[in-house]
């Protein structure tokens, strides 16, 4: 049986996850009037309109997303045969990620550059954002993400919490009120995290010796969607923030000794797990696999220190 449509797809693939004919011609190293007469013919031949597109816009119909989550299955499982049957194990192709803005970048950056070192034959495409993406439909491989539960139909591997205290800088705590108990935070300026699904401003503290408990919610002065402008915020002495002591740990010796963890005897409970996602399948990409493994074994050695 001749699956006629079957030798179309890799352009196809390129269109959805490029959204440009300009940078799927880029990417395969064609023409743009070869991928969209290429286009064109696949809708000939599925008697199907599979991309709206204008001079602006750039979209999957209904069916063509369809198509897209089919085909993309498909190649997924032919690439899994085809590593399975090379005798060199050679790995390559690409591998799209999709990681948290605020968090990824200073938690990956030099795992990445480590990746690439290992295995320069991968390339890889990284998109850094702070709203979760639909890995499947927007063409990503895996991603990292804060999440309490990982969605349907992904499997999700653990890496680690948040774990914030109230950080501020000295010159703000030199002009404000002295704080010795999580109550008094009522009576500063607060520099918070939100994004589109959750906002930071709900916090328990206990007591690491009494281990009495409070609960609080700190009025914003300030809200922000990126972890990096709201440590900056909070060097300029704009007020206090609650921060994962990574947040911290890019700053230089200088900046970082003005900086003082404002109640060093509280602790917070763990907020925020973060997980390493893909789309579950049968048959995984080589080259998935080996990133996730790697990111995993980065992790697990972090976490033992």
């Amino acid at each position: 049986m001749e699956i006629k449509w079957l030798s179309y797809v890799p352009i196809y693939l390129a269109l959805c996850e490029e959204k440009s004919i300009a940078k799927a011609a880029l990417r395969l190293n064609c023409s743009s009037a070869h991928i969209s007469r290429q286009l064109r013919q696949l809708e000939a031949l599925l008697d199907t309109q599979l991309i709206q597109r204008t001079t602006r816009q750039f979209n999957l119909t209904y069916d063509g997303l369809e198509f897209y989550k089919q085909v993309k299955a498909l190649f997924a499982h032919a690439e899994a045969i085809n590593e399975g049957l090379d005798v060199t194990n050679s790995v390559y192709g690409k591998l799209r990620i999709a990681a948290s803005a605020s968090f990824g970048s200073m938690l990956l950056s030099e795992h990445l550059a480590d990746f690439n070192l290992s295995h320069s034959n991968i390339e890889l495409e990284v998109a850094f954002t702070e709203t979760p993406l639909d890995l499947i439909e927007q063409g990503f491989d895996v991603a990292i993400y804060f999440t309490e539960t990982p969605p349907e139909g992904y499997v999700g591997h653990y890496i680690r919490h948040l774990q914030c205290q109230p950080f501020a800088h000295e010159s703000y705590l030199a002009d404000h009120p002295a704080i010795t108990h999580p109550l008094d935070l009522r009576d500063h300026h607060h520099i918070i995290y939100r994004n589109s699904e959750f906002t930071l401003d709900k916090w328990c503290f206990i007591n690491q010796t009494t281990q009495e408990k409070t609960n609080i919610i700190l009025k914003p002065a300030m809200s922000f969607s990126l972890v990096t402008v709201m440590t900056e915020a909070m060097i300029k002495g704009c007020g206090i923030a609650m921060l994962d002591e990574m947040a911290l740990s890019h700053l230089d010796s200088d900046k970082r000794t003005h900086i003082i963890n404002i109640l060093p005897d509280w602790f917070t409970p763990n907020r925020l797990p973060l997980y390493i996602l893909y789309p579950k399948r049968k048959h995984l990409a080589q080259r998935t696999s080996l990133f996730v493994n790697f990111i995993r074994q980065k992790f697990d050695k972090t976490n033992e220190n």
